[in-house]
């Protein structure tokens, strides 16, 4: 079953709160909205904690308002952090390799010759 998930405007959730804020009850405005009293808990919440800059609209929440100098730096640190991850990482990789996994023969000649038992032709040593 599908169901489709309800969006509300901001005008109306403000409606509902300044509803609230008058004295009207909860489930008053519950049935008078016909919006779910949990769900009016919910934006009361929030009304409560960030008062008239709530429900900015749907999507992600806004975050705090940064100056572009404040953002940039935030935008700079976390880069910083990814790189740091990724290079510890690859320091992990790298030190792997070097304890689980020999070098490679850069000549397969001496390596092919000591297997088949023959001497190498043209080999020095």
């Amino acid at each position: 079953m599908d169901l489709a998930r309800s969006v509300y405007s901001r005008e109306l959730k403000v409606s509902v709160m300044r509803a609230m804020d008058a004295g009207e009850s909860g489930g008053r405005v519950a049935r008078r909205f016909e919006i779910s009293p949990k769900l009016i808990e919910r934006w009361r919440a929030e009304w409560r904690a960030r008062g008239e800059g709530s429900f900015p609209g749907t999507g992600r929440r806004a975050g705090p308002k940064l100056p572009p100098e404040e953002r940039t730096v935030a935008d700079l640190e976390r880069k910083i952090g990814q790189l740091t991850l990724e290079n510890d990482f690859l320091k992990k990789a790298l030190q792997h390799f070097r304890e689980h996994h020999p070098p490679a023969v850069v000549s397969g000649v001496a390596a092919c010759a000591a297997r088949s038992g023959k001497p190498a032709k043209g080999v020095r040593k």
